[in-house]
């Protein structure tokens, strides 16, 4: 590759690094630590929880839209298992794709060298980096889409579309995709709406055949999540909806937790100069279109997450407003490219701090994970009041004892068992290391997607196997003893890291399943009849 030739202010410095070569081996390093990370540690809670509903093809599921499940499916179908590193295999390489797509946006906004930036630092950012771009999960599709949809809509924003009716039609079929991904695809067209209100001229976009097209061809794509929604009375968009109306009173204390957790995924060295980024397309406004098509599309996510933090109990989900923060990469890239071509040697140094760090953090939580080291330093004082501390990595275990445990007692391939989980995220644990040779159902009151694959009722006059924590089986006769004639209780199984137990599963063998636990939804639901809570 040759070197870029730029015209450069005096006391600027020139690099050996083309752009094209910062985003060559920002995609190979990227990829190859991925590979060998999703091979080395276990499913995370929402992998498994995700993983068992993926199990089942179908139209739609309960709280996702189907794109990122139906990869799921069908490289459990390629590989007849549930492998950790063939399931991420696809969103591993879905990111190194993103990547791709990021310096392409930004490259044709604000140029190559931007781009590369872009790229990089998105790479450098632990919810980019290692969530989205590792993990078995919606947003690996989502922000891949979501980057292709935009492409187009800049050349169309800019008037540099040779082809305005193909780029209408690309920017439908990817939007379309991104919604197939995760709903949050909705509030970025939000964003695109507030570009073209707020842009002079832009508004003959709504009396354009072009917008007509890509709509269509969204619609048509998004189909299977409107059947399915519809053959389930809505209850997916009743499900999410519900998670940020709720409203529990005004906590300011949450709003300052949500936007401390944004800065820690995002990044620490990371999330000031995005904030500064936004900041500078915000304040050059509509008259800089280039940059404020970036700064619609990332508004609406983040301040939507942010501001409902105030009042409904969204918890650590600190990774809602990815979306919005995807876009204003270019910014950053842009402001990153011209500091340096001032001269300026603050961004080389931030970015080299920025990835150090990033690079320790995942070597200490994933050797953590593999060893549970940290115990060794954690005081008993605190362990005593609270355990979580001896393991900030729990979620990573694999419970890879469960299944020789249960094929020594000869419940693995024996006729007419099933197994049960008492929580949706204990459930996806479960069935990560058995559901290749058996069941696994979650009888519980909040089973969400697990509740639409197995149909429970199929399984009356089966027995169960029933597993989970001391935290969800605490009074298993009174739970489950209504319906299975007789339930015993085996010896514990334990789930050990680094020569020590670190959680220790309780199982119970339940006799003769004859009739149906109440679930709140799916295809199991009894007709009537009160569940045991």
């Amino acid at each position: 590759m040759s070197a870029v030739s730029l015209n450069l202010p005096e006391g600027a410095t020139r690099s050996r690094w083309t752009p094209e070569s910062i985003l060559f081996w920002t995609i190979l390093v990227g990829t190859v630590l991925r590979v060998v990370a999703a091979g080395a540690v276990g499913y995370g809670y929402g992998e498994g929880y995700y993983l068992a509903g993926a199990r089942h093809l179908a139209l739609s599921y309960f709280d996702q839209p189907p794109l990122s499940l139906w990869m799921e499916w069908a490289m459990i179908q390629v590989g007849g298992t549930a492998d950790p590193l063939l399931i991420r295999l696809p969103f591993i390489l879905l990111f190194a794709g993103t990547t791709w797509a990021l310096y392409r946006l930004t490259a044709d906004l604000f140029g190559a060298r931007a781009g590369a930036f872009a790229a990089l630092l998105l790479n450098l950012s632990p919810v980019f980096s290692v969530s989205v771009a590792s993990w078995v999960q919606p947003d690996g599709p989502l922000m891949f889409f979501l980057l292709l949809a935009t492409m187009p809509i800049a050349r169309l924003a800019l008037g540099e579309a040779r082809s305005p009716m193909l780029c209408w039609a690309g920017a439908g079929a990817a939007f379309g995709l991104a919604f197939l991904s995760k709903y949050h695809a909705a509030l970025t067209l939000g964003g695109l709406l507030l570009f073209v209100l707020t842009t002079p001229g832009r508004r003959a976009w709504f009396f354009k055949p072009g917008l007509l097209l890509a709509a269509a061809i969204a619609v048509v794509i998004c189909l299977p999540v409107a059947i399915w929604n519809a053959e389930n009375h809505w209850i997916s968009f009743l499900f999410q909806g519900d998670r940020i109306q709720q409203d529990v009173g005004l906590h300011w204390d949450w709003l300052v937790r949500s936007i401390a957790g944004q800065a820690l995924l995002i990044g620490v060295f990371i999330w000031p100069g995005i904030v500064y980024a936004f900041w500078l397309g915000l304040r050059a406004g509509p008259r800089e279109a280039r940059s404020w098509l970036l700064v619609c599309l990332a508004f609406i996510p983040i301040l939507v997450f942010t501001a409902a933090a105030i009042w409904a109990p969204l918890g650590y989900h600190f990774h809602w407003q990815a979306p919005g923060y995807l876009f204003v990469f270019p910014l950053l890239g842009k402001l990153t490219a011209d500091q340096l071509d001032e001269g300026r040697k603050a961004p080389r140094f931030w970015m080299w701090v920025a990835g150090i760090t990033l690079v320790v953090a995942v070597v200490a939580l994933g050797t953590q994970a593999r060893t549970g080291w940290m115990a060794r330093f954690v005081p008993a004082s605190l362990v005593a009041r609270v355990d979580e501390a001896r393991n900030p990595t729990r979620e990573l275990l694999t419970w890879a004892e469960l299944r020789p445990a249960l094929a020594a007692r000869g419940l693995l391939g024996r006729p007419r068992l099933f197994a049960i989980g008492p929580q949706w995220h204990q459930t996806g644990k479960v069935d990560s290391q058995i559901g290749d040779d058996m069941p696994v159902v979650c009888l519980c009151a909040d089973p969400r997607n697990i509740a639409f694959g197995w149909n429970a009722n199929d399984f009356l006059g089966w027995d169960a196997v029933i597993i989970g924590t001391d935290q969800f089986l605490r009074n298993v006769p009174k739970t489950y003893g209504p319906y299975f004639r007789s339930i015993e209780e085996l010896a514990p199984i334990e789930i050990r890291l680094g020569g020590v137990t670190d959680i220790t599963l309780r199982v119970y063998l339940a006799h003769d399943y004859y009739r149906p636990y109440p679930l709140p939804y799916g295809p199991g639901m009894p007709a009537a009849g009160p569940g045991p809570g």
